[in-house]
């Protein structure tokens, strides 16, 4: 397991609003995504996304990992939670908690698994 970032969101009830605030301070700008409801996040290194509609409060950092079935057993073995992995285009990914409630996801890039 790798533990890079790779990804992150920002969730947003007001996209319009998400894209103001975030665009003003750091230059990002804002496109629509691979699929309805989410606008993907241009400038920054991790590349970003935003998902509508999300009433979370705090943003989603995701860790690379090579197998994302492993990797969701290993954290309920410590303790966490973790979601069933969900597959994308570009891979998969599994929101979770560690032992102590801090949210965190995992993400496999697509074709990689050892």
């Amino acid at each position: 397991m790798s533990g890079q970032v790779t990804y992150f969101e920002l969730p947003s009830r007001d996209i319009e609003a998400t894209q103001r605030f975030w665009g003003s301070l750091f230059a990002w700008t804002f496109y629509e995504g691979n699929f309805p409801g989410y606008s993907m996040i241009q400038g920054p290194e991790p590349m970003g996304g935003a998902p509508h509609d999300d009433s979370s409060r705090h943003p989603r950092i995701f860790f690379a990992v090579d197998d994302i079935t492993a990797a969701v057993a290993r954290v309920r073995e410590l303790g966490g939670t973790a979601e069933d992995p969900v597959t994308i285009p570009s891979g998969a990914y599994a929101h979770c908690k560690d032992d102590q409630g801090v949210e965190f996801s995992l993400s496999q890039q697509a074709g990689r698994q050892d």
